[in-house]
């Protein structure tokens, strides 16, 4: 299985995940928009990913456009949390680990990013 098709697995589960154990379940009632970002993005991984195991003709170009929306989700996300850590303003418990997942998270969205550009160019997808 192809490296961008295996990191939507994984990051499509991660992403929702990691964000209710950050945040907790309770967080939905206090911003859902902020709970729903992840969910849905993970939701679109997941669906893109599936798409690619069952071979649909459309699944290179979902995985391609997946992986961009989450990795420009995953941007923002991580350059807000690098600004907040260095002008030390309003920072969480875990800051310093909610950063190095963020970065590995961000590492992987774009590494896959760049393997859809290239499966959809060669025309594997």
């Amino acid at each position: 299985m192809r490296f961008e098709v295996v990191a939507a697995l994984a990051i499509g589960l991660l992403l929702p995940v990691l964000e209710t154990i950050r945040r907790g379940v309770g967080h939905w009632a206090i911003d859902a928009t902020t709970m729903l970002e992840d969910y849905l993005a993970g939701g679109v991984l997941l669906f893109a990913a599936v798409c690619a195991r069952r071979r649909t003709p459309f699944a290179g170009r979902l995985l391609l456009a997946a992986w961009a929306g989450v990795s420009g989700m995953m941007t923002l996300s991580l350059v807000s949390q690098v600004e907040d850590t260095l002008r030390a303003v309003d920072l969480e418990p875990r800051n310093g680990v909610v950063l190095v997942v963020k970065l590995a998270l961000w590492l992987t969205c774009v590494t896959a990013l760049v393997h859809s550009f290239r499966s959809v160019k060669e025309g594997s997808a």
